[in-house]
């Protein structure tokens, strides 16, 4: 009788084992897409950060006055460093 119900339990076991093997791949998918996520989010501005650190990063601009350029009008374009300013521009 005794072998009978160890041969039960032995059984029961690997059917266990078996059923959580199924999900070892959808665990593994689901920790690797929230790290992933984590990642991300992290290194989100990590480009933006660099590019300010080194000096290169455009300023932040604002809307000049309409005084600081008599006579013309303010136009809005690149500078030639790339970045986005206003430039007056006499007027005709």
């Amino acid at each position: 009788m005794a072998k009978k119900s160890a041969h039960r339990a032995s059984r029961n076991f690997a059917l266990r084992r078996e059923d959580f093997s199924s999900w070892n791949f959808i665990i593994f998918l689901t920790l690797a897409f929230l790290l992933l996520v984590i990642v991300l989010t992290m290194m989100r501005n990590v480009a933006q950060d660099v590019r300010t650190k080194a000096g290169l990063a455009c300023p932040n601009i604002t809307l000049p006055r309409a005084e600081d350029c008599p006579g013309g009008e303010w136009k809005y374009k690149r500078a030639a460093d790339g970045c986005p300013a206003f430039f007056c521009q006499p007027g005709k």
